[in-house]
């Protein structure tokens, strides 16, 4: 019988192996290019993606207690270039992938979760993991969307983890 937590990171891992073929696109962009002015640089976006694995599940346990903190580790994991941001990637998808497939379905479904930026009910890994994943898909989209605005030649195979290689 399938579990609960091989479906959801079935999922998870799906969105981002797309999302690292987008990733790794950005090596041939500017780092320091924005869109427009006020908007996150290349450079940034590419270091936010890279951190959602590791940060949103400490953010989600509560294992970040303040923005201070989260600011703090934000800023502890950020990459040089894209080369380290796809290592930090892929190190944050196997460690989150691990600490969830050991939990039973009932840690899983057991609402004892909410994050320090949240008020109102507990939820559970079963709502979070799903909120991980379209966090990846949103900012995959940006990131391809900062590709394509800067002159890239990339198309919606792009897009879905589809390399010509």
């Amino acid at each position: 019988m399938t579990r609960i937590v091989e479906v959801l990171l079935d999922s998870f891992k799906h969105e981002a192996k797309q999302a690292r073929v987008v990733i790794d696109v950005a090596r041939k962009a500017k780092s320091r290019f924005a869109p427009k002015k006020g908007l996150r640089t290349l450079e940034a976006l590419v270091n936010h993606i890279a951190q959602i694995p590791t940060l949103d599940p400490s953010f989600y346990s509560g294992e970040l207690e303040s923005m201070e903190a989260a600011q703090k580790v934000e800023k502890d994991l950020w990459c040089k270039d894209v080369d380290d941001a796809l290592i930090l990637f892929d190190e944050g998808v196997e460690d989150a992938s691990e600490r969830f497939a050991e939990m039973s379905d009932d840690e899983l479904l057991a609402k004892n979760l909410r994050p320090f930026y949240e008020t109102g009910e507990e939820h559970n890994w079963a709502y979070y993991i799903p909120e991980m994943t379209r966090h990846i898909a949103m900012h995959k989209m940006q990131l391809w969307m900062y590709l394509k605005l800067s002159g890239l030649d990339v198309n919606m195979m792009t897009y879905y983890g589809v390399t010509s290689e």
